[in-house]
């Protein structure tokens, strides 16, 4: 080859001469295809053009692909000597530049000798590697620091319209940091990938690598393409690295929303958490001193010392009152209506309603139920005895004072909305009505007493006739001293009336004297009938106690606040009598006896004392319970309310009244002051439990829960891809073969195959995804290349040419031959060396 080359060189030497010194010796002209000729002739070399100017000879014959053997221009030829033999010729100049580093064909069917600029596997401390490690670590501890956060549903208290945090901000901040660990779960997934593949493709005797594969990179960063290219799903999903990258694909779509559901604080109901409240204590329970006093009036007690709180309570007690029976009345007519029946089990019965500060909807409880049927059945008489519980009336000014730290709800997002329980003794009240016959009656009406003529319905009030027994005296004995607990036995006097009311009247008696513990109502409902089970009149008492059988909860919001109670509830804990094991139930309140008084009067119950018949005192008397001729007794109505029923809806007022100063236990244990008062109020604690709707994490619908699995996939995912990159990466990374611009270059500098025929134009399709794939090194020239495992065992065609020797040897090889440093390295990372390895 040298010897050739030399004697080419002569030639050439030659033909300059000879052109120089005459043209007529010029060899004759032949054609040329500078293609063909770089494909026939191995040693061919093109020399690109210089400055100087060529005749338009030449460059017409270049231009038409025309040469001679002697035009060849050699580039060691001086540039005065590079022109035309032809001195007739015309000249032009040419601004043709040459290129600076001329490139020297290759036979595209041979190996191309391309050696590697620099090392396969990077240094630890290299920007590539380490930033990839950062990004892992980034995001494997705020994937699971989001991961607990969405387990443990924790409260945000600092975030608030009025805290340091606003909504707004704390919404966008868990955004920010979701898509933050979406972009690193993203980036270290795909690093993840293109490590395990490109290691596969290096190692010895894997099974290498498939177009499909390649393609899980793209399931990540465009998961759209697994719809587009759902061939190479079809290859690759089943594999044990598809699913890796199927479910970091699902991850990385759904990462943003399982935190915005999970994470991100939200207006939320929290859980119930116990706590001791404090309220405001002033005076003893019912005490008619402090309740006629806080009633509200323009009129002060200079202008009328004697009635001012009598006149201001009476109002106060008609408003409240009839606005808690007018609502419990609509009740009935909506059902009534729309003929709905209710029951004749009162527990079934519309319940107790009524209202405070127009905002507070209150509702009771009816307790302490019995069987009317057998009650009348015992007492051979009509006898519908119902109980009352309402709630405390002191719980809502206890949850407004600011010395309870209680948020208040602020605006119409149901911030501040709080459920407040609280365990402290309700105020209950006793109606018990029975029929009687005229006869029956006679021993408490004054009227039929000898000397009854002296009765005057306008003193009888004011000023009852002194022939009236006084105490110890115990009055007369009646049918009925068992049933309303009358006499010695019992320590209550009976009711004395001073006539018979007309049909649909109502009397009182309120001035029963210590320690009579109750009020009573007399009213006749009809003339009697022949065949008529109807009693004529209806005696009643009405009596007020403290249960312990229920608790008190309260629900504020700003829409309005919600006063209930919980009554009899077995899974209550709050249940006041099991809060306080010594609780002692059914002692009555005489105190309340003096507020029911002038509650009685107000509404015109006693208006029958002068025939006034009033319209409540009708309508009371038309509530009769029905008699029911299967059991031969008397029952509740499923379609009418019951006298009872109806007499502690309307009492139901004097009892949020009687309890909001009073305290949290149901006794007075406080000294000084007059008449159990309290010049100051003073705080008194109670238990009770708390559910405030705050922002917190956590989904608010149930089926926001599938949400977890996306966290919990990308915690371990980016668990084992920083594990990976510590374990079996060591912090040092190969070079990603996958990424497009290093696959590239590796394919454009391998050798041709058969494998891919026919995809050159159109892409791999069918099998061709799945074929197995290699990268392997021409030690001779540390020239990587990518090779079909097919082709393994054929030899490459190399060509024989001079080329630089290797560098200094460093390293020998189990021949004896040293090995230069990337052959070296080369050998080492093919190599399987951990148990890791053989996942791949």
């Amino acid at each position: 080859m040298a010897s050739s080359r030399e004697s080419q060189h002569s030639l050439l030497s030659e033909n300059s001469l000879l052109s120089e010194d005459s043209i007529d010796t010029r060899p004759p002209q032949r054609s040329w295809n500078p293609l063909s000729s770089r494909l026939t002739d191995p040693d061919y070399h093109y020399h690109a053009p210089s400055d100087s100017t060529w005749s338009e000879e030449v460059l017409r014959d270049v231009g038409l692909g025309i040469s001679s053997s002697g035009d060849a221009i050699l580039t060691d030829t001086p540039a005065d000597k590079r022109h035309s033999t032809d001195s007739t010729a015309t000249t032009t100049p040419n601004t043709y530049k040459s290129p600076e580093s001329p490139q020297t064909p290759q036979d595209p069917h041979t190996h191309v000798r391309c050696p590697n600029r620099a090392t396969v596997l990077q240094k630890r401390l290299s920007w590539v590697p380490l930033t990839v490690l950062v990004l892992a670590i980034y995001a494997t501890i705020f994937s699971g620091i989001y991961l607990v956060i969405a387990l443990r549903k924790p409260r945000w208290h600092a975030i608030s319209n009025q805290g340091p945090l606003v909504p707004s901000t704390a919404s966008l901040l868990s955004a920010f940091f979701a898509k933050t660990i979406e972009l690193s779960y993203v980036t270290i997934c795909v690093a993840f990938l293109g490590q395990v593949l490109s290691r596969r493709a290096l190692m010895k005797n894997s099974r290498g690598i498939s177009i499909s594969d390649m393609n899980m990179r793209a399931w990540i960063m465009q998961p759209g393409s697994m719809i587009v290219h759902w061939e190479a799903l079809r290859y690759s999903a089943l594999t044990f690295l598809g699913s890796i990258a199927l479910v970091s694909t699902f991850v990385a779509m759904l990462y943003t929303t399982a935190a915005q559901a999970l994470v991100s604080p939200k207006l939320s109901l929290g859980p119930v958490e116990p706590r001791i409240f404090q309220g405001k204590v002033a005076a003893s329970f019912a005490n008619p001193y402090s309740v006629a006093a806080d009633c509200e009036t323009p009129v002060t007690v200079e202008m009328d010392e004697e009635n001012r709180n009598t006149t201001c309570l009476q109002i106060e007690n008609v408003g409240q009152a009839y606005h808690n029976y007018q609502q419990w009345m609509a009740q009935w007519g909506k059902l009534v209506n729309s003929k709905n029946d209710t029951s004749s089990e009162l527990q079934k019965r519309p319940q107790p309603t009524g209202s405070i500060w127009d905002n507070t909807t209150i509702t009771g409880s009816w307790i302490d139920i019995q069987n009317m049927t057998a009650l009348s059945k015992k007492y051979n008489r009509m006898v519908n005895n119902i109980t009352m519980a309402m709630p405390h009336g002191g719980i809502p000014l206890a949850a407004l004072d600011t010395k309870n730290n209680l948020e208040q709800p602020t605006d119409t997002s149901g911030e501040g909305k709080y459920n407040l329980e609280a365990s402290v003794p309700s105020p209950a009240v006793n109606v018990l009505c029975t029929g009687m016959t005229k006869k029956e009656l006679s021993p408490l009406v004054y009227s039929t007493w000898p000397g009854g003529s002296k009765f005057n319905m306008t003193t009888w009030s004011g000023s009852p006739p002194n022939d009236i027994p006084r105490t110890p005296s115990w009055l007369n004995r009646t049918v009925v001293d068992e049933l309303f607990q009358f006499g010695p036995k019992y320590g209550q006097v009976p009711p004395v009336f001073g006539k018979y009311p007309l049909p649909y009247n109502t009397i009182l008696n309120t001035t029963g004297p210590w320690p009579a513990n109750a009020i009573y109502l007399l009213g006749a409902t009809q003339d009697p009938k022949p065949n008529n089970n109807t009693p004529a009149y209806v005696l009643c008492s009405l009596r007020v106690k403290q249960t312990g059988v229920c608790s008190t909860k309260y629900s504020a919001d700003t829409s309005g606040a919600f006063l209930t109670t919980n009554c009899e509830n077995p899974s209550n804990d709050l249940q006041y009598d099991r809060q306080q094991g010594s609780f002692l139930e059914g002692n009555w309140v005489p105190d309340w006896k003096n507020i029911a008084a002038t509650w009685a009067t107000s509404l015109s119950l006693n208006a029958g004392i002068s025939d006034g018949a009033s319209s409540n005192a009708r309508l009371l008397m038309q509530m009769m319970p029905r008699y029911d001729d299967t059991e031969a007794s008397f029952e509740l109505d499923p379609m009418l309310p019951s006298i009872a029923e109806a007499l502690a809806v309307m009492a139901g007022s004097t009892l949020i009244l009687s309890s909001q100063n009073a305290p949290f236990v149901p006794f007075w244990n406080y000294s000084g002051g007059y008449e159990n008062t309290l010049d100051e109020p003073v705080y008194q604690v109670f238990n009770a439990s708390i559910q405030a709707v705050g922002y917190a994490s956590g989904g608010t619908e149930q089926w926001q829960g599938m949400f977890y699995v996306i966290l919990v996939f990308a915690f371990l995912t980016s668990a084992v891809c920083l594990g990976f990159m510590i374990v079996e990466a060591r912090g040092r990374q190969v070079t990603d073969f996958t990424e497009p611009q290093n696959l590239f270059a590796l394919a454009v500098n391998s050798p041709q195959t058969t494998q891919l025929q026919g995809a050159c134009g159109c892409g791999p399709w069918g099998k061709q995804l799945k074929e197995r794939w290699f990268i392997g090194m021409e030690e001779d020239d540390e020239h990587y290349y990518i090779r079909s495992k097919t082709e393994e065992k054929i030899p490459l065609l190399r060509k024989t040419m001079d080329s630089t020797r290797l560098e200094p040897m460093e390293i020998e090889d189990a021949g004896g031959r040293m090995l230069s440093p990337m052959v070296d390295e080369f050998r080492k990372v093919s190599k399987r060396h951990s148990f890791l390895a053989k996942l791949y």
